[in-house]
């Protein structure tokens, strides 16, 4: 059995561009940065930051470009797949968005406060739905305590 999956919970560290493949999908790739704070066998605190690129595809591609912004507060459940191109000598690592949760309570982003009364409804709605669907599965998957390291 083989088991490919990863959560990640961070903020999106810039503004995001909606794009399309060559066969007319939606997608938008972006950075989630994960912040690690452990504390040493002397009780010293260490700070990390890890960051993690996310690509999503489709309606939930759609749905990122238009909620999620720069600071944006997000959860990230996927799988990882690796790339290699021979004859460049390089590959690394895609980690492909299954479900996506917005964490963020209110406004998905600044713009939205210039917004028309019936769009950040419209956003609230969608916001909620998608909490309620994807919300209650992506918490019981996050781990109780953040850090593991030692």
């Amino acid at each position: 059995m083989s088991i490919n999956h990863f959560i990640i919970t961070g903020n999106v560290t810039r503004p995001l561009e909606l794009r399309h493949t060559p066969k007319g999908t939606p997608t938008v790739t972006y950075t989630v940065a994960c912040n690690d704070i452990w504390y040493d066998e002397g009780g010293v605190k260490h700070e990390d930051c890890d960051y993690v690129p996310v690509t999503t595809f489709g309606k939930q591609a759609e749905r990122d470009a238009k909620y999620l912004g720069q600071g944006s507060p997000v959860a990230v459940e996927g799988r990882i797949q690796s790339w290699y191109q021979a004859t460049e000598k390089r590959g690394g690592f895609n980690f492909k968005a299954l479900r996506v949760q917005y964490l963020g309570k209110g406004a998905p982003r600044a713009e939205t406060a210039r917004q028309s009364s019936a769009e950040v409804d419209a956003w609230m709605r969608d916001y909620e739905r998608a909490e309620g669907a994807q919300g209650a599965a992506l918490q019981a998957r996050l781990p109780a305590k953040v850090s593991t390291r030692s």
